[in-house]
Formats: structure tokens, sequence, C-alpha cells
């Protein structure tokens, strides 16, 4: 199963690959404001991956906030989902909770460090993710690229589960 998982924001992280095989990242960036044109941005994203690397499965962080998500991030997803319905690709969402908790062994939030002010405390939590990435031997440039790691193996995990990336280790940490 040929897997995209997308991180979708203002630069969005994008890992595309096989289950089983090592994957690819890159991140994109869709563009100054305003949002009409990073919503294009993002749906012509979404074109040029469907007709280049036809994945079977395209799976999108989901927007962080429940019912205070922002609308221009719930706005970014839909185009996405919007492109795969029309190209007959499954389009699927993954919480950001749910990916960590997978990825790390522990849903990490703010509250795990309570020592760092919020702003230090989430960029701990991608240090985190980009040190498991690195231990995969997955070289993320970006944070962005980091998550979208996360988010294809949790994706190849839950959708092609015959594949696993290898254990966490240190369980108890």
């Amino acid at each position: 199963m040929k897997i995209c998982a997308l991180d979708i924001a203002s630069k969005t992280g994008v890992c595309i690959g096989a289950s089983g095989a090592d994957p690819r990242a890159w991140t994109c960036d869709l563009g100054k404001p305003p949002d009409d044109r990073r919503f294009s941005n993002v749906a012509t994203l979404a074109e040029t991956i469907i007709d280049k690397h036809r994945p079977d499965l395209i799976v999108a962080e989901a927007p962080v906030g429940g019912p205070k998500a922002s609308a221009y991030l719930i706005g970014l997803v839909a185009c996405v989902r919007g492109v795969a319905w029309r190209h007959g690709v499954k389009c699927e969402t993954a919480h950001l909770a749910t990916v960590r908790k997978h990825f790390l062994g522990k849903s990490l939030s703010v509250k795990h460090f309570p020592h760092l002010k919020p702003a230090a405390a989430k960029k701990a939590i991608k240090q985190e993710v980009i040190a498991r990435c690195q231990l995969l031997g997955w070289k993320p440039e970006t944070d962005d690229e980091a998550d979208a790691y996360a988010i294809w193996d949790w994706a190849q995990a839950t959708y092609a589960p015959k594949y696993q990336s290898m254990p966490l280790g240190e369980l108890f940490r």
C-alpha cells in the first residue's frame, strides 16, 4: 500500500512511501495570505501528489482544537479530501494525540513539560518526534517533515498492519 501523509499547515510536511519501505519527506510552503490562495495551493499539491505518486491512501493530520479549531486548517484539510475523493483515493484524518501515542509511546503535550513555557514545550515535543525519526533512519529537515513521517508511520501500522516500524524501546521512560 502506498501512503501519503500530510502535516497540513502553511508549511505542509509531506511524506510518501510504500508500506514496509523507507518513505521520503519534504516540506511544501503554501505561500502567503490570502487564505484562498493557500486553499488553491494545497489543492494543487494534492493533485500533483496523486498524479505523480499514485497513493492508495492519503492521511492528513486532523485540525486541532475541537470546536475552536482553526477554520483555515479545516479548510486546508477539506481541500485535500475533496481532491482525493475526485480521484478515487481514500483519505483519512489522524488525530495528533493518537499519532504521538503510536510514534512516541506517549501522547506528549505541553502538560508533560511543566518546567517550560508552552512555546518551549511544543518545541521539546517536536524534538522528540525528530529524534524518533532519526532512530528509524529517517532524516527530517524540518519539524513539519518529522510530523509527516510520524503520521505516515501511524497510517502504515493502522491501514497496513503487517508492517510496523521498529519497537520504541525504552519501555519505562
